[in-house]
């Protein structure tokens, strides 16, 4: 089991389980979460906020989410308000509830069938990856022993071309760059993020759009401030860079002359 850590994924999937509830006596239905290999670990410290502050981890393996807390405002946004009968944010910690008397199911009377779902169901096909930013301060993972993994393409894969590089700065003060790659056959867009001194710090793919890739660097606590044409001669890139101004000025970034 892996303590005190630091999370940043969007690659987790919701299991179905059913479990008595101790507090209604009840069988009940309810959802564990379990994240995927190219999850990022980081040692969980003040710093959580600040993407940039040193590198992550991957975590290279299936793990059960445990235990779950910090960043309230993302998780509650991502997972309580979208599966609000299955999840609660108490004591700034997410929590199993029970469908019946809202009380809440602890880690370990899910975690045995959330694994064992997972992996039932995971080999039928019947899972889907939720693909939506988690970033959290303070977790608590189990990892599966001996489980089926999945080994991510890494960048720059042979369908994505770099189009921009975009200075950022985290909300610490740290400064790095944000790359914006395009794949026209997948239609999709990947970000790296990399530190001061060219360091990756972060990898994400999955964006089906800039709005998508603008959110996803909001969440990671950076602002943009200079962007650069990866090929200034480039027709490609130069369409790149204004269809990105114009998402990023709908977010509410003004560009100074």
């Amino acid at each position: 089991m892996t303590h005190n850590r630091s999370l940043l994924t969007k690659e987790w999937y919701k299991v179905p389980i059913s479990s008595d509830c101790l507090g209604c006596g009840a069988q009940t239905r309810s959802v564990g979460i379990v994240v995927g290999p190219s999850s990022l670990v980081n040692v969980a410290d003040g710093f959580e906020n600040d993407v940039l502050k040193r590198a992550w981890t991957p975590l290279d393996a299936f793990a059960f989410v445990d235990s779950l807390g910090g960043r309230t405002k993302n998780i509650e946004q991502f997972i309580v308000n979208r599966f609000h009968s299955a999840f609660e944010f108490r004591n700034d910690r997410l929590l199993s509830v029970c469908e019946h008397c809202g009380e809440n199911l602890s880690p370990a009377a899910i975690r045995s069938a959330a694994m064992n779902g997972f992996v039932r169901l995971g080999q039928k096909g019947l899972l889907a990856n939720e693909r939506m930013l988690l970033f959290a301060s303070r977790v608590v993972l189990m990892e599966f022993h001996g489980g089926t993994s999945i080994e991510e393409s890494g960048l720059p894969h042979p369908d994505y071309a770099l189009m921009l590089i975009c200075d950022a700065e985290s909300a610490g003060g740290e400064t790095g760059t944000v790359e914006l790659w395009h794949s026209i056959a997948r239609n999709d867009y990947a970000i790296l993020v990399k530190g001061h001194e060219g360091r990756e710090m972060f990898r994400d793919a999955f964006n089906d759009d800039l709005e998508d890739v603008v959110a996803t660097i909001s969440d990671l606590g950076l602002v943009l401030t200079q962007l650069h044409l990866a090929q200034p001669s480039s027709p490609y890139c130069q369409l790149a860079r204004d269809l990105f101004l114009e998402t990023l000025a709908h977010a509410g970034y003004r560009q100074e002359n």
